[in-house]
């Protein structure tokens, strides 16, 4: 005669004695829901910051841009190609807006403090259709007149603290910026002075995005940077918005596509391409952190298997009791193995409940500050497949663990 599993498994929890097997257990269950919590808290805040470093340099990108091949300029031919080939009136309408942009460097001076090499990014108001750019302007707006002259231009707080800009925001007392571009084809060598165009902005309001963007650019419109930078013709790319649920993703696969097919001397550069080297960056480290963390939680398995080695011990004769009954192999395994199973599995979904709930109240309330900072608390971004992916590292090393110790120690006492 054969015992069923079911009786059997009912025999050996009915005749358990309160001893330091519950004890052991409730703190293994313990361990391992905090270390469960503590990885999906963990792994949420290297998403949180993907996703700021990700907003934060993508404030002055568009999701995606046509950029030269060779070289450093576009003709303006091509904002027309991708009006016609994906605008709204086109057989695949996946952009809406086409914002041409002008990058290049100058020498920028004010009342004659030391000269400071920045970057000019200059643009249509089309662009602030495509890019957060408003949400960094201090002011809240984006006030520049586009036709005003001498242009307006919106400088990093990096460039208006080393320049030693005064107010900007009273007309009167406004600082006049001189730019110097090279011209090009002429050398400095022979040309000196003559070398260079020069012309003369005020400074109307501060960005801030972070330190580094801060400290290298100035915003102005497109006119300014074309009579700067001599490019009457060309452009540095063009920034592409897209239409409404078109992914980045697609709109750059379809544009490559077009530009492969007509063998165009372009290229397509998505936003997350830009940042690539940050974004692989920060998964390294992640994924880093995720395999250190589950070594620990297989330190923590070592407290399951003493608590199974505890109970099997307290559980002898029972274990001979049951054999005697026609229990015998893996079933009798099993009876004692569904508990090692058991607290891996509960400790798992409590740690996963716990550690849900505070990367939650930490997006709600935003407990843990970051004071200085261009972000008001530590930011963190709550992934279905860490916390999945999570669950199952703990349930096979819990399983694996349980399975090895019983089976040893079974076959040693019976």
């Amino acid at each position: 005669m054969k015992l069923p599993l079911r009786l059997a498994w009912r025999y050996a929890w009915a005749s358990r004695s309160k001893s330091l097997t519950h004890l052991i257990s409730g703190i293994s269950m313990f361990v391992i829901a905090a270390v469960t919590a503590a990885m999906i808290a963990i792994l949420s805040a290297f998403n949180g910051i993907e996703e700021v470093v990700s907003d934060l340099f993508g404030t002055l990108d568009a999701p995606v841009a046509i950029v030269p091949i060779t070289g450093t300029d576009l003709p303006n031919e091509v904002g027309a190609w991708v009006e016609q080939s994906f605008g709204a009136q086109s057989k695949t309408p996946l952009i809406e807006f086409v914002a041409p942009v002008i990058e290049g460097e100058a020498i920028v001076s004010w009342a004659g403090n030391q000269p400071h090499v920045c970057a000019v990014l200059a643009f249509d108001s089309l662009f602030l259709n495509i890019a957060p750019i408003t949400s960094a302007v201090r002011s809240g707006t984006w006030n520049p007149a586009w036709s005003q002259s001498p242009a307006c231009l919106v400088v990093g707080l990096g460039v208006k603290n080393i320049l030693g800009l005064n107010s900007i925001h009273d007309e009167s007392q406004r600082a006049s910026l001189l730019l110097r571009a090279p011209i090009p084809g002429k050398k400095l060598a022979r040309h000196k002075e003559k070398a260079f165009q020069a012309e003369r902005a005020f400074v109307c309001d501060v960005f801030s995005i972070n330190a580094e963007i801060d400290r290298k650019y100035i915003l102005g419109p497109i006119d300014f940077a074309r009579t700067l930078f001599s490019k009457d013709s060309t452009v540095s790319r063009y920034e592409l918005g897209l239409a409404t649920g078109v992914s980045e993703d697609e709109a750059a696969h379809a544009i490559r596509t077009r530009i492969a097919a007509e063998n165009l001397d372009w290229q397509v550069r998505t936003r997350s391409e830009k940042n690539k080297l940050i974004t692989q960056t920060n998964r390294a480290e992640k994924w880093a952190t995720f395999v250190i963390l589950s070594f620990i939680l297989v330190v923590a398995a070592f407290n399951v298997m003493a608590s199974l080695t505890m109970m099997l011990l307290d559980k002898r004769q029972d274990m001979e009791v049951l054999n005697a009954l026609g229990l015998t192999g893996w079933k009798l395994e099993q009876v004692f193995a569904l508990q090692g199973v058991l607290i891996n599995t509960v400790g798992g979904v409590v740690g996963a409940v716990v550690g849900t709930l505070l990367v939650l109240g930490q997006q709600t309330f935003g407990w843990v500050k970051l004071q200085g900072s261009v972000i008001p608390s530590y930011p963190v971004a709550l992934e279905m497949f860490d916390v999945v992916g999570t669950l199952t590292v703990v349930v096979i090393i819990g399983g694996i663990g349980s399975g090895w110790m019983v089976r040893n120690l079974v076959h040693r006492f019976v």
